[in-house]
């Protein structure tokens, strides 16, 4: 780190987010990128006008209030000191996921297969992880996770990987870790969903070995890379063609009103060189098993060769909003769209959140999704189930007793599933979801 960060960062200290001013501090952001709030003008004033209208007015995230908590989360990290040339801090990291769902899902009669209720009450770990991070030479940092919960071939290394920064604004991140493939690919600690969309689990791949470059603008960013087609649990090989990742990603920012917002644009796109050879894309194996509606047979998974994702997201005060449009195509094809409005009823404290979900498919069996505690193929043995047409509608609340480090989160979700191109198993579900979220 050289001398004028320091510096930026004392300066930073008085008038940016605390937060902010720390990653600076870890150099997990560089001081030019965390850009300060316009000096406020008192209305009426000259000049307030202009204040508002500046084209470098930069949007800051919502500031937590103070807490007695801090002092403890702040115990997550081991070691600190900025000075030292090779080893700048060392930090544990963890999440604890516990979710429950209560209610049903009533299959359609067909012919002379009677109508048939599946009961989706439970309750389960849905992620244990505990990990360790390290930043080192001022321009490194290294990350390793293990998953505890789940099914014996879903626990293991959850990541093992290293970011380096090469030089201001360009970067390297090699080892095990997830592609970033739509919004949903962020930390999942900090999601305000019980689970990722249906469309994401299904075609999104999951942590395998790879090599990503990145370069970061004031506006514009992107970053393209390779990951292996291996999809061991413990390091992966290099396995097949494996396949390429490319991200590409617009940030702008601009008042409005009283308030400044933030829009940004991404086009995520994955090509599979593997084909039905993958073990990454999809992550999940349920061939030769058969569906809870209809009992109907996956005869083989979908082979996906390529995968986009585009959307929008938009913060502005106590509102946010996603929306992302996906597109799977291989040897079936799927499509859909996922919106995603979240406001704090309550700043800091409670959160209302809604999502609506719709994905699509011209071909019998190209939807796949379990219900309930876990909508990730992959997770556990759930009953899956089969469709053409899929639609999901999830209202809930979340309390925030710590920030986003500690997280109640209450819901319920309604699930339409269609089996036109099928044999008509058509499935409606309605689901109460519970849970409760930990992360340091």
């Amino acid at each position: 780190m050289n001398l004028i960060r320091p510096l930026l960062f004392v300066s930073l200290l008085s008038q940016a987010h605390a937060n902010e001013a720390l990653d600076v501090l870890e150099g997990k952001k560089n001081a030019a990128d965390v850009r300060l709030p316009p000096v406020e003008s008192s209305p009426g004033t000259a000049g307030s006008e202009e204040t508002v209208a500046r084209e470098d007015l930069i949007y800051l995230e919502p500031e937590w209030t103070p807490s007695p908590a801090d002092l403890i989360w702040s115990r997550a990290i081991l070691f600190e000191d900025a000075a030292n040339p090779w080893l700048q801090q060392i930090a544990i990291s963890g999440i604890f996921d516990w979710q429950a769902s209560y209610g049903s899902a009533d299959v359609a009669a067909v012919g002379d297969t009677a109508a048939k209720t599946v009961e989706l009450d439970n309750s389960r770990t849905r992620r244990a992880r505990l990990g360790a991070r390290l930043r080192t030479f001022r321009n490194t940092d290294l990350e390793a996770s293990v998953e505890l919960a789940g099914a014996d071939n879903y626990r293991g290394i959850e990541k093992l990987s290293g970011h380096t920064e090469i030089t201001p604004g360009s970067s390297v991140q090699y080892g095990k870790f997830r592609p970033t493939f739509s919004p949903e690919s962020g930390d999942d600690a900090y999601s305000p969903y019980p689970d990722r969309s249906m469309l994401t689990n299904m075609l999104a791949p999951g942590p395998s070995l790879g090599v990503m470059f990145h370069q970061s603008g004031k506006s514009l960013d992107y970053g393209f890379g390779w990951f292996s087609g291996d999809a061991s649990t413990e390091i992966p090989g290099i396995e097949g063609n494996g396949f390429l990742a490319l991200n590409l990603s617009r940030t702008f920012v601009e008042p409005s009103g009283k308030s400044v917002m933030r829009t940004r644009w991404h086009l995520d796109y994955i090509h599979n060189l593997d084909g039905a050879d993958s073990e990454s894309i999809p992550r999940y194996n349920l061939a030769g098993r058969r569906s809870a509606n209809g009992n109907q047979l996956l005869a083989q998974n979908p082979a996906f060769r390529h995968l986009v994702s585009t959307g929008i997201t938009i913060d502005q005060g106590d509102f946010s909003f996603a929306g992302d449009l996906k597109f799977g195509k291989g040897d079936s094809t799927a499509w859909g769209l996922t919106l995603s409005p979240t406001y704090w009823l309550i700043p800091g404290t409670v959160q209302l959140v809604g999502r609506y979900e719709y994905a699509g498919s011209n071909e019998a069996g190209s939807l796949v999704s379990t219900l309930g505690t876990s909508s990730d193929l992959a997770f556990d043995d759930s009953p899956f189930f089969l469709g053409d047409e899929f639609h999901s509608f999830y209202l809930g609340a979340n309390l925030h007793l710590y920030q986003n480090q500690m997280t109640l989160m209450s819901g319920f979700e309604q699930v339409i599933i269609k089996d036109q191109q099928g044999e008509q198993f058509d499935t409606d579900a309605a689901i109460w979801h519970t849970g409760a979220r930990v992360s340091f």
